[in-house]
């Protein structure tokens, strides 16, 4: 029997997306051959970029879904436009093709658009913390994944992302499924109830968010949550809301204290000049409630979008290491303002001196315009996570060691200190909090006075 002929093209290309330079060298041929050899594959080759920056890619099918889809994105008034075509790679790459410009977030070693997975602005799109679980108990069967929505691949966040999501954080949708079902939600207002009803419909969506069902879009994070749409004045707002477990256990009691510390330091960074989450407090039916306004929607319908500084560190760095550094990197090449990298030096230090023990990558945003430097988000997720309950249940109070500055570091560790100073003090009087965290709130500002006046 003769052997099957094999395409070296077509041989080269299985290993990865590979430049027309590379190709000519590996084939040994022209670029007239070169050429030839690309519509003899007819559409097995996708070409991406032009003339010297011009690369050739194998499509790659993802299940029954295709290999190419539409990514939307969804503006302010709710109205979705076409940001790109998505491409799927031989043997795990990805092409975001631009319709018109690229945006100034494509940079760098992906300013053509491919990626060695699924692209960094995407990757927080995919379902992640208590909500993520919540998503993929609901619908891992019909797709076909595991209920851990933390072991699934980029195709499989792809499957979940064209199927169920329409309403995922940011701005973008994926595939047309979603944005049909996106643009029907708009057709009327979005379900939702009075300021004056939050307290029995936030117990009632903490009691299904408890039993495993989806109020909303993922969020990342541990910490029991929902959604909810509030109307007030005949506008809407979209909020996240945290809630404790009952507060006459001592879990419960201890979740409460880090809830209303978390209120206070929004309330204080926003005095103080650095735009942080709208929040609010509510205790109701023996739980306190914490509400976050949502940044990235905005009235009804209309969207933001936005990308974690885990996503654009780890693709552009791979670091992970401090957000001081971070915000250092940042400003050199580009990405933020001097100012906005100021905002994130003090929110880093301000982070440690309220015994923050939880601020990694995904704890900090940036709004995803199209031109650079990116905006910071505004600041979430700032509480004394130092204080947690341990994953044994137990609820301890040990002391936490605050950050100490380098001498170039003093003057923006010194502004961090100052608002440190009114989170304490706002913690030892707020009535909300126990007596026994209010004590360690008199210690902590002990403390921290004492180091204004060592290094101020």
């Amino acid at each position: 029997m003769a052997r099957e002929r094999t395409d070296p093209l077509i041989d080269l290309l299985l290993q990865g997306p590979t430049s027309a330079r590379q190709v000519r060298e590996a084939l040994n041929v022209s670029r007239p051959t070169v050429a030839r050899h690309v519509r003899s594959a007819r559409d097995r080759v996708v070409r991406i970029g032009r003339a010297r920056a011009t690369y050739y890619a194998l499509r790659r099918e993802i299940r029954t879904l295709g290999d190419s889809w539409s990514a939307y994105r969804i503006d302010a008034r709710g109205r979705p436009a076409l940001a790109a075509s998505l491409h799927a790679l031989v043997p795990r790459a990805w092409w975001y093709e631009p319709n018109g410009d690229a945006p100034a977030w494509l940079h760098g070693e992906f300013d053509h658009g491919l990626f060695p997975d699924l692209p960094w602005f995407l990757d927080d799109l995919r379902p992640q913390g208590f909500m993520g679980r919540a998503f993929a108990r609901r619908y891992s069967d019909e797709l076909g994944l595991s209920s851990d929505p933390r072991v699934w691949d980029a195709p499989g966040v792809l499957t979940a992302l064209l199927l169920h999501g329409e309403d995922s954080p940011g701005d973008f949708v994926i595939g047309d499924i979603a944005l049909e079902r996106t643009q029907r939600a708009a057709l009327s207002p979005p379900p939702s109830f009075g300021m004056a009803d939050r307290s029995e419909q936030y117990s009632r969506l903490a009691q299904a968010a408890l039993a495993g069902d989806v109020a909303g879009s993922s969020a990342g994070g541990e910490q029991a949550k929902f959604m909810a749409c509030l109307e007030d004045g005949g506008s809407h707002r979209h909020v996240l809301v945290k809630f404790s477990p009952p507060l006459d256990t001592l879990v419960g009691r201890r979740w409460a204290d880090l809830l209303a510390c978390e209120h206070l330091a929004s309330e204080v960074l926003r005095e103080h000049g650095i735009p942080a989450c709208d929040t609010s407090l509510l205790m109701a039916h023996g739980r306190y409630f914490f509400q976050v306004t949502r940044f990235d929607r905005i009235g009804a319908h209309g969207r933001r979008g936005f990308a974690t500084l885990f996503s654009l560190d780890n693709a552009y760095y791979g670091m992970l290491d401090n957000w001081g550094a971070s915000a250092d990197r940042l400003q050199r090449d580009g990405w933020l303002s001097e100012g906005d990298a100021d905002l994130l030096r003090v929110l880093y230090w301000f982070g440690g001196l309220i015994g923050n023990a939880d601020m990694h990558f995904a704890n900090v945003s940036l709004a995803l315009d199209d031109a650079r430097p990116l905006s910071l988000a505004p600041a979430y997720d700032m509480l004394p996570m130092h204080y947690r309950p341990a994953a044994t249940g137990e609820v301890l109070m040990t002391e936490f060691k605050a950050p100490l500055p380098m001498p170039q570091q003093v003057p923006t560790w010194l502004r961090a200190t100052g608002i440190a100073l009114v989170f304490w003090e706002r913690v030892q009087r707020d009535s909300r909090i126990s007596d026994e965290f209010r004590a360690e709130a008199s210690r902590a500002l002990v403390v921290t006075r004492l180091l204004r006046d060592r290094f101020g």
